[in-house]
């Protein structure tokens, strides 16, 4: 059986327990033991949660990209480091001066010509330098602490290969190409007008440097046509004997329409001509003609004869060539716009 505890029986013993032991003074110095306690533990607590929230820090930030090194071009190279070259533009920007600031282009002998400093050298080393070099000059003649920014902001070309046709060709010189299109013996010679009367076709020189050797070889326009050609290669169209050139009957082809120098062209025996070379030899195409739609007219003993060829096509494959016989007329039509 559960005993029955009387609480009011135990409320005297406690209200004395609270008057004698609990005075003032005593109370002053429980509260300044709790309040000193607490202090030692803030102590103690506070390196801790310092060393936390650095570790935290530590975590949480992400890394700052540097702007520069993600600024590349095509090849991995950082911009900044690139060095300039001759037909780059560069913007230059002097802060607080906006006659100073603008695009600036690299000149064929390599510099930089800026307002008040005249020709800087620009070619050979880093935007960043030229920037340097123009701070430098500016703050020793007109502005004080000069803040200057230069960037490239348009890469010049690269050059593009070159192969030298000369001799018995109607415009020699050097015939230009990209460097990833080939090019072979027929597009150059024609490129280059074609060949004169006095030409040989099968007596054509191409000489090629291979390291420290230049090497020659005798080439046959007929045989080696789609030759591919090589950057600095020199083709040379040698003259066909005094002789032979006296003899010669000169039968004649007529080039009329959309061609630059319209007129007759020669036409020799025993060696064809093909209609992209007598068209080459008339100046080549004008802006507005229309090579896919070429006509060739024809006499024949039924009539004359009307054949359309496409030129464009010709040129683009290196199909078998169109080859033209005495007499003929070509007609470039127009283009139909």
């Amino acid at each position: 059986m559960k005993s029955v505890v009387d609480w009011r029986s135990l409320q005297e013993p406690l209200n004395f327990v609270m008057t004698v032991w609990f005075t003032p003074n005593r109370l002053s110095g429980i509260v300044g033991s709790i309040a000193a306690s607490l202090l030692l533990v803030q102590g103690a607590l506070l390196p801790l949660r310092a060393q936390e929230a650095q570790a935290l820090r530590a975590e949480t930030v992400e890394p700052v990209e540097d702007p520069v090194a993600v600024r590349r071009t095509t090849t991995g190279e950082v911009r900044e480091n690139l060095k300039l070259k001759t037909g780059d533009i560069v913007s230059i920007n002097v802060f607080g001066e906006a006659s100073l600031t603008g695009a600036f282009t690299v000149g064929p002998g390599g510099e930089v010509v800026f307002p008040l400093l005249g020709s800087i050298p620009a070619a050979g080393i880093t935007a960043v330098e030229v920037g340097e070099k123009i701070k430098a000059l500016l703050e020793a003649d007109y502005i004080r602490s000069a803040q200057v920014s230069v960037a490239i902001t348009e890469e010049a070309k690269l050059a593009p290969n070159t192969i030298t046709v000369i001799g018995q060709v109607t415009r020699p010189g050097q015939v230009a190409f990209e460097k990833d299109t080939p090019m072979d013996l027929f597009t150059a010679i024609s490129t280059a007008g074609g060949i004169t009367d006095r030409g040989d076709r099968s007596r054509i020189e191409l000489k090629r440097r291979e390291n420290e050797d230049l090497r020659t070889q005798t080439l046959n326009l007929e045989s080696n046509r789609v030759l591919k050609l090589r950057d600095k290669d020199t083709v040379i169209v040698h003259a066909l004997p005094e002789k032979i050139v006296a003899e010669k009957i000169i039968q004649t082809v007529t080039v009329i329409g959309e061609v630059k120098t319209p007129g007759q062209v020669p036409l020799k025996d025993e060696q064809p001509l093909d209609i992209i070379t007598a068209i080459a030899m008339s100046g080549g195409f004008t802006d507005v003609a229309r090579p896919s739609k070429v006509i060739v007219r024809r006499a024949t003993e039924a009539g004359v004869q009307s054949i359309e060829v496409n030129v464009s096509k010709m040129q683009k494959d290196n199909s078998q060539p169109f080859l033209l016989l005495p007499n003929d007329t070509v007609t470039v039509p127009q283009s139909v716009f």
